[in-house]
């Protein structure tokens, strides 16, 4: 299994002069087993993902949407397999309200706060998914557990029967009771990597207590408890410059158990 960063900060995409070390997109990376593909998540580093694709349309394309927050959805405005019959699109996330999943996933790109209905345009199948009931994607085995955010946001284990992922960003570890936090490592539990919600820094976190996110001590403490082999931060809040960044990543210099993600970043699991 392989793992490719199209988009690692959060809340809000970047861009300053001068800086592309970490990059500026937000949230989406994907998973790759032989020749099949899975997303996670449509921030704008989807984009990138369609830049790979080269206007071909692929077939049987495969998308896990964690939550509903715009900076994990707002590349379905224009990502154009979403709107392509030909590539046989399907997107999976839980259902939110009473509405039809497609009105969920697209009903905010419409006037007047998008130029034309995506909804209406939309030829993508929308699946509902529950948490803790595995499903299938081609090779992959797909859990999704409820993570520690707002507005009902999922968490993901996926593993293709040889190695194991799990998505945690956007989870605020240190707000779980005792209880809560031996089920996460239920599911962290040896994982081959986790990807970790770093949005803050431990000096910062104060700040935004709250707000569904968390820090690289976090991270740090999950991933001894989990005894997972490796932890990819990502999710870096848009107040860190590249310079911040970088000072963070340098109390990691000795160890290969922490990676930083920025965008391009690919990974073997």
């Amino acid at each position: 299994m392989n793992l490719k960063i199209y988009g690692c900060r959060g809340s809000v995409a970047i861009s300053r002069a001068g800086e592309s070390r970490y990059g500026g997109n937000t949230s989406c990376m994907v998973l790759s087993s032989g020749e099949h593909k899975l997303i996670v998540d449509a921030g704008s580093g989807i984009m990138q993902f369609e830049h790979y694709l080269q206007g071909v349309p692929p077939q049987n394309l495969n998308l896990l949407i964690s939550h509903l927050h715009l900076d994990h959805i707002i590349g379905l405005s224009a990502f154009a397999p979403a709107y392509n019959d030909e590539s046989s699109m399907k997107i999976f996330t839980s259902s939110r309200s009473n509405q039809p999943l497609k009105e969920q996933l697209f009903g905010i790109f419409e006037p007047p706060y998008w130029s034309i209905s995506a909804k209406a345009a939309a030829t993508a199948e929308c699946i509902v998914i529950e948490a803790d009931k595995p499903f299938i994607i081609g090779p992959f085995t797909v859990t999704a557990f409820i993570a520690s955010h707002s507005d009902q946001t999922l968490s993901f284990h996926i593993t293709d029967g040889h190695k194991t992922f799990v998505h945690l960003l956007d989870s605020e570890i240190s707000t779980l009771s005792p209880a809560e936090y031996e089920e996460l490592l239920g599911y962290c539990k040896n994982a081959d990597l986790v990807v970790f919600d770093a949005a803050y820094s431990p000096d910062d976190y104060d700040l935004f207590k709250g707000w569904g996110h968390s820090t690289i001590a976090d991270g740090i403490r999950l991933a001894n408890d989990s005894n997972c082999k490796r932890m990819l931060f990502a999710h870096f809040s848009q107040i860190y410059s590249d310079s911040e960044l970088d000072n963070w990543k340098i109390l990691f210099e000795s160890s290969d158990r922490y990676i930083f993600a920025h965008d391009g970043l690919e990974l073997s699991l």
